[in-house]
Formats: structure tokens, sequence, C-alpha cells
């Protein structure tokens, strides 16, 4: 009799420790749990209602977030937003991966361009409500800054800012589709996962600054690789390639836990692919360009350059043609009259004589 007492006991002391250390809800319709699987956020809590609705709290109020769409402005399927991002992938990709070097103003605008755009998107993403904006909107936004960044790095005086966001977007594009490659990212946390990316970034801004041929042949080439891979990963995936593993690495709005949560990140074999080959083709596409483009990244027009040749070129150097000036006297007017005397009188067969001095 005695024993069994002491296993009620022991079985009623374990009941009590186990209902301590268990996650506990104020409401009894309550069901908490952690999200444990997305380790970009910070630590939320999700519960599941008795009708099977779930419920993200978030862990400093404990009152309810509302959830909404998870979307990165890329539309669905081939919807206007989805062909306008296709459209640009490829208008700029294209250009950076097989001209980069070559195409001066136009990829200083790009590089500038590219950075407000990817900004001014994540921003958006990161900061909308539940309610968001339309895909159409968003798309719009980001196309904006754009064409404003590509505005100003046209320009002389942002030259150096367009070429040092080169370098930073060249090494990111390598970074995000290193840490893309495993599902649920590269590693489960979500500080090394930037950090391997900043040190790809900080590899391509040191590149520009120390060869800088090099770096603008070799980032130029990353980005445009990138923009291209996302083009045919779109084309082939829609918004279930790199798009869901983009929004996976950049978005951190705990409005889109759910979502974010539902649909994870598996990296497809068909964007394994993609990411692989277009890495591949970069060393290929950089050395391409340094030997099809081998001139100064910067234009230099004629006239400049022949006004800052030295004053002791010779003439085989100043004259393209490779051709001796004639004398003074045989290009002076008397001269040429003289000779089409003389072309005239064999033409009508006049016999030459000698002049004869005159005598008084």
């Amino acid at each position: 009799m005695a024993a069994l007492v002491r296993q009620h006991h022991l079985l009623l002391v374990s009941w009590l420790f186990l209902a301590l250390v268990s996650p506990s809800s104020a409401s009894p319709l309550l069901q908490p749990r952690y999200l444990h699987d997305y380790p970009l956020l910070k630590r939320h809590d999700i519960t599941t209602l008795d009708n099977g609705t779930q419920v993200v709290l978030d862990p400093d109020t404990g009152l309810p977030i509302t959830q909404g769409s998870a979307s990165d402005g890329s539309g669905v399927g081939f919807s206007p937003p989805a062909i306008i991002w296709l459209a640009w992938s490829f208008a700029v990709g294209v250009p950076l991966a097989l001209a980069g070097i070559r195409l001066w103003r136009a990829t200083t605008g790009a590089s500038l361009g590219i950075a407000c755009a990817v900004c001014v998107w994540a921003a958006f993403v990161n900061t909308l409500n539940a309610d968001g904006i339309s895909d159409l909107l968003l798309t719009v936004i980001v196309m904006g800054a754009f064409t404003i960044g590509f505005s100003l790095g046209v320009f002389q005086m942002a030259r150096t800012a367009a070429l040092f966001a080169l370098g930073v977007l060249g090494g990111f594009s390598i970074g995000v589709r290193i840490v893309l490659f495993r599902s649920g990212l590269l590693v489960p946390s979500y500080v090394i996962n930037w950090v391997v990316i900043l040190v790809f970034g900080l590899l391509g801004f040191f590149l520009v600054v120390a060869r800088q041929r090099v770096g603008i042949t070799v980032c130029s080439a990353a980005v445009g690789t990138f923009l291209i891979g996302l083009g045919i990963d779109l084309l082939v995936s829609q918004q279930d390639g790199m798009s869901i593993g983009l929004r996976y690495l950049f978005d951190r709005n705990s409005a889109h836990v759910l979502e974010l949560q539902r649909q994870g990140w598996h990296t497809p074999s068909r964007a394994i692919i993609i990411m692989v080959v277009s890495l591949a083709l970069i060393p290929l596409l950089a050395y391409l360009q340094h030997r099809l483009f081998s001139g100064p990244f910067k234009r230099v027009r004629r006239s400049d350059s022949l006004a800052s040749l030295p004053a002791d070129t010779n003439e085989k150097e100043v004259n393209p043609s490779n051709k001796l000036l004639k004398p003074d006297h045989e290009s002076s007017p008397e001269a040429s009259l003289i000779g089409s005397t003389e072309k005239l009188l064999h033409s009508n067969g006049t016999p030459r004589t000698p002049d004869t001095p005159r005598t008084a």
C-alpha cells in the first residue's frame, strides 16, 4: 500500500513539473508554439485556435499581429508585374554581363540604379503592414527608384559612387546565390548568412578599388549573370523559384511570418542549376570582356587625345595616312599654274623648247 502511494506521489510531482516547464497561455483556446524553423525573425509565438486558425503573437506585448501576404511585387504567373521584372532582368543583365567594361556611362548608371532599386524594394517589403500594396504599384515604385539612380549614375560626378556600388553589388550577387544553395539558407543563423554575403560584398568593393579594370569586368559579369539567372528562373518557375528564396532572405516583416513559414525555402533543382551555371559563367564572361574590349573604361574623345599628344610627336603618328607633306613652293598657286600649262602643252602635241635669252 505504501509503495502504491509513493508511486502516485511520484506521478503527481512529475505531472506538475511538466506543467510548469510547458508553454502556457492565458486563454484555454490557444495552444502556443514557437517558430523554430524560420531563423530570420525574432522569436514569435504562433498559436492555433480550436477552429484551426493560426495567430502570431508579439513576443514583447503578447498581442496578436495581423498577418498578410508576403509578396515581393513579382505578381502571379505572367501578370504585368512579372513581365516588367522579366524584361528588366534581361534588359539590364545582358549588357552588363557581355559588355560592362565597354558601356561606361550605361554601366555606372545601371549600377547606381540597381543599388537604389534593391534598397527601396527591401525597405517596402520589410515595412508594409498586412494590407500591403498591389504588386504593380510596388513594381512601379522600384522601377522608378532604378530610373532615378540610373539618371544620376550617368553623370561624371556620380562615377566613383557608382563604381563602388558595382563592386558591392557584384559581391552581394555571388554571396546571395551561395546562401540560397541550401534549403533553409546556408546556415540556420540569420546573422551568419548575412555575414557571408557582406564578406563577398566587401571583396567586390576592394577589388574595384585596388584593380579597377579587373573589378569592373568581374563585378559587372556577376551582377549581369545574377539578373539573367533571375529572369530565366522567372520564365521556368514563375514565383516559385528564386523569388521565394529572395523573400525568405530579405523579408523580416512580422506581418509575413505565417506566409514565409508556410512557404519556407526548399531550393528547387532548376534554381540550383541556374545558380551554378550563372556562377560558372562569371570568370568566362569577365575574361571575354577583357579580351574583346581592351580600351579604358572611360572613353577619351579623339580631339582630346590628339590635343594631349606631346609636342615632339613625329609626323607618322599624327598623320594616319602616313604621307609626307609637300614643300611649300610645290603647293603654291604659281606652281599649280605652271603644272597645268605644261600638261596642256603635252596634250596638244606641242614640243617644248628651251627658253632662249632675249637679245637687244
